[in-house]
């Protein structure tokens, strides 16, 4: 299904379930398929929303470069058009920065936070070291 939110953007989304509403926010260039593995056992007792963030998927592509603020707006916007005032929400990578930013702009849209393999943004990331890499 395709939202349009307050900003004039289309994103691409699917629900799963019902109960409390849990947003599954996906990392740097993986669209909603991403949480397919995850969404059966997920949605058994909860609303799952997965979406293709801005430039991914079915979602629209407007000229970048994206930031994390406005992917958190857009996520914001698809609960608007939900009609969901809270949410759980969870993110994997990029989307662990996009669901912090979510998080610190908009804190009573937001009852529980959970962060997959991300960190805190620049500047307090510690980069791997080059042996790592």
């Amino acid at each position: 299904m395709l939202a349009t939110l307050p900003s004039g953007l289309r994103l691409a989304y699917e629900t799963h379930g019902r109960g409390e509403t849990l947003l599954l926010i996906a990392g740097l260039g993986r669209d909603r398929r991403m949480w397919d593995a995850q969404v059966p056992a997920l949605s058994k007792g909860l609303r799952v929303v997965t979406f293709d963030n801005r430039g991914v998927g079915q979602s629209d592509s407007p000229a970048g470069p994206y930031t994390a603020a406005q992917m958190a707006a857009d996520a914001a916007g698809l609960l608007d058009v939900l009609e969901v005032e809270s949410a759980h929400v969870a993110g994997a990578s990029l989307g662990g920065l996009i669901a912090q930013e979510l998080a610190l702009s908009r804190p009573a849209r937001v009852s529980r936070l959970a962060l997959l393999c991300t960190h805190p943004g620049q500047p307090l990331c510690v980069p791997m070291a080059q042996d790592v890499l």
